[in-house]
């Protein structure tokens, strides 16, 4: 009886452990401030699982059937990233201090011209089609972009126009990125300060001013918008796809099939992908 009771307290012990290490939780914060960072990404190198923190600097990270060693990579635009191995974190309530990145700007001279300049994929053509993301939780991290010359004189962004195909929130929330290009896909980051901003419209044009924000750039970069959060489901704007009957809430925005690379990544952490020959229907105004 004695020998039987131990294995079932062995064993009753080696599944609470399991459950335990399935999931990765803590807070993140400003090491200065002690201020807590809201939509910081958290993406497990090389893999698509990923999420980020919630208002409060909170999250919650499921890394069930990866290998314990993987390494969690913890990164916020204006702040140094920090990186963990699975392992370090399989404790409660981790709390991550972030440090704030000092960024020292080039002076860059920008020649104004009274002709206003628009950079990407204006329209679709007459083989179109869509890109984007279901459901309320799937795209936390995700990203989708396009490719965009910019020449070789530094020009300032003056806004941001996004063509949407089917929107079924009242309202959705990105986050911008503009990054170099190495190779053939998105590297490093060139913001040195988030921007958020939101979609509401059903479908048509969004139009984000972008001109506060004195974004000059040159060459060509990858403009890719963030996936953090939507708000309240619109049951009248429930979209069926795919053969079903049942309506799904989306995030969809037309897709040129003869223009343009597209960018795609699922999950902070992820492997970039790229497709040659279409992209999405995002455009930039210049001035410069």
């Amino acid at each position: 009886m004695r020998i039987k009771s131990f294995l079932v307290s062995s064993l009753l012990l080696t599944f609470t452990l399991s459950c335990i290490s399935q999931t990765i939780t803590g807070r993140i914060i400003d090491s200065k401030t002690q201020e807590a960072l809201c939509f910081v990404n958290i993406g497990i190198i090389n893999t698509a699982a990923g999420t980020i923190t919630d208002e409060n600097g909170s999250f919650k990270l499921n890394v069930k059937d990866i290998i314990k060693d993987a390494e969690v990579q913890i990164t916020m635009i204006g702040y140094r990233s920090q990186s963990y191995s699975i392992n370090e974190l399989l404790r409660d309530n981790n709390l991550i201090k972030l440090d704030k990145a000092i960024v020292q700007l080039p002076e860059v001279v920008v020649e104004y011209d009274e002709e206003i300049k628009k950079v990407g994929t204006q329209g679709t053509s007459l083989l179109s089609g869509v890109c984007g993301w279901g459901g309320t939780k799937f795209g936390e991290g995700n990203e989708l972009g396009l490719e965009l010359d910019l020449g070789e004189m530094p020009v300032k962004i003056e806004d941001l126009n996004l063509k949407v195909h089917k929107h079924s929130f009242e309202s959705s929330m990105f986050r911008l990125h503009i990054r170099t290009i190495d190779g053939e896909l998105p590297d490093k980051e060139i913001l040195t300060e988030n921007i958020f901003f939101e979609i509401t419209n059903l479908k048509g044009w969004e139009k984000i001013d972008l001109s506060k924000y004195n974004i000059v750039v040159s060459g060509k970069v990858a403009l890719t918008i963030e996936w953090i959060k939507v708000t309240n489901v619109i049951e009248q704007r429930l979209v069926k796809m795919n053969g079903s009957k049942q309506g799904a809430a989306v995030v969809l925005f037309e897709l040129n099939k003869r223009n343009g690379n597209v960018f795609t990544r699922r999950g902070s952490a992820a492997q970039w992908k790229i497709g040659k020959g279409e992209s999405p229907v995002f455009y930039i105004t210049t001035n410069g």
